[in-house]
């Protein structure tokens, strides 16, 4: 008996010669044969299994010897930095190319990096051929059927409807202009009282933009019927503080300040972006109270749409929907599914969690490159002292309406280049 195998030539090999004593009677043969057989064919399978990479686009040779790809890596690096984005940021300069590819999910088709800055505004913003990637849509499915899921198309355009006013010119200038302003004055306070506590010695300002930029997104939504802050009740306890209740070690070791603790719905929103289980966790630990805000806030968002008084990012929906209700000749269904959805989706995901998240990283950001290029944040200086130069010599903070009107392209430059440096990771998909 004998197997033969056609690859770059044909081969026939008889068992007899092989095997010694085998003569086609023995009862090892057929064993031996199906054997034989059986481990060929996973050795086919284990190599049609293997990673394939798309032509002529880089990647980790490792990689492709293995079912599991890249995947062990990237779950190493998540597991230590939480961060996504630092591993494929790691990728890109390991492979030494701004174009590059990974091998995510075993079995499927590889992703590809692209770093070039140029190419992905291109890409996210005139590309037809790429839409909204399956993995991000997956990824908030549990919020409901709003815009956030969808593909661009009808449905999305119909959902997206309800929240395209919160970024018009008016509404950054007359109610988000002004609630940044004022959130960061209040940052600004609680950096005064840490100074003078920490006498000179460094102290950590994570949780501060943190705390500021999740106060900001919630007036945003909310308006000021939101009363709950994270960064007043900081700014009330050290305020209460003195130099002599602050545990200090060495003059280089930063000073831990202690925490005062918010209102619950707050921490549960804070906690979110950190982790997907944590996310899930905060949403559904705490749905009760997140009924009542939500029922609350509608309440008063509804009273004042009726009384002419739109201003808040609720308010705002109120308003489409009472526009688009009108043009379709139905009376407003404030509690339909999608308007719900819709309204979860601004309170949760689309803009408070996400935006206090990327609002704060940031700020962080920005503050660490001006701290490590002390020469750029001497021109930045000199530039908006130039350009308000009645705040210089009254010795005063400038006011929103002088920062808003004030041209200032290189200030937009380095805030510019600080996002095209950091940038976030934005997935697409190609049609």
């Amino acid at each position: 008996m004998s197997i033969t195998t056609v690859g770059n030539s044909i081969m026939s090999i008889s068992l007899h010669r092989i095997i010694p004593g085998f003569d086609g009677t023995s009862t090892i043969g057929p064993f031996l044969v199906a054997l034989v057989a059986i481990t060929l064919v996973l050795y086919s399978l284990y190599q049609w299994l293997l990673p394939r990479p798309v032509p002529g686009i880089a990647y980790n040779p490792k990689a492709t010897k293995s079912l599991l790809g890249d995947a062990p890596s990237m779950i190493e690096e998540v597991s230590v930095t939480g961060e996504f984005r630092v591993w494929c940021t790691k990728q890109v300069k390991q492979i030494d190319s701004p174009i590059c590819q990974v091998f995510i999910r075993p079995f499927s088709k590889p992703w590809i990096l692209l770093a070039d800055f140029r190419e992905s505004k291109d890409i996210l913003m005139r590309r037809r051929e790429f839409n909204k990637s399956s993995f991000l849509a997956d990824g908030m499915a549990c919020m409901g059927s709003f815009h956030g899921i969808y593909p661009t198309g009808d449905k999305f355009k119909s959902n997206r409807q309800l929240i395209q006013d919160l970024m018009t010119t008016s509404f950054l200038n007359d109610h988000v202009g002004p609630t940044i302003y004022n959130k960061a004055l209040d940052l600004m306070k609680l950096f005064e009282f840490k100074m003078g506590l920490a006498n000179g010695r460094p102290f950590s300002v994570k949780k501060d933009f943190e705390y500021a930029s999740l106060d900001v997104m919630l007036e945003f939504a909310f308006g000021k019927t939101w009363v709950h802050t994270a960064t007043g009740p900081q700014v009330e306890l050290l305020s209460k503080l003195r130099a002599s209740d602050v545990k200090v070690d060495a003059l280089d070791q930063p000073v831990n300040f202690p925490a005062a603790p918010f209102v619950d719905f707050l921490r549960s929103v804070y906690e979110a972006p950190e982790i997907v289980e944590e996310t899930i966790n905060a949403i559904f630990a705490t749905a009760a109270n997140l009924v009542v805000v939500k029922a609350a806030m509608v309440a008063i968002g509804v009273k004042n749409y009726h009384a002419g008084h739109v201003k808040t990012g609720i308010e705002h929906m109120l308003m489409r929907e009472g526009s688009r209700a009108e043009k379709e000749g139905r009376r407003p269904d404030f509690e339909s599914k999608v308007f719900r959805d819709e309204l979860r989706s601004i309170r949760m995901f689309g803009d408070i969690v996400g935006g206090h998240h990327k609002t704060s990283g940031a700020m962080m950001w920005l503050a660490k490159y001006l701290t490590n290029l002390p020469q750029i944040q001497t021109k930045l200086h000199s530039v908006l002292y130039e350009t308000l130069l009645a705040v210089k010599e009254e010795n005063r903070l400038f006011t929103l309406e002088e920062i808003r009107r004030a041209k200032l392209p290189y200030l937009d430059a380095v805030i510019e280049e600080m996002l095209r440096i950091n940038a976030v990771t934005v997935t697409r998909e190609a049609l």
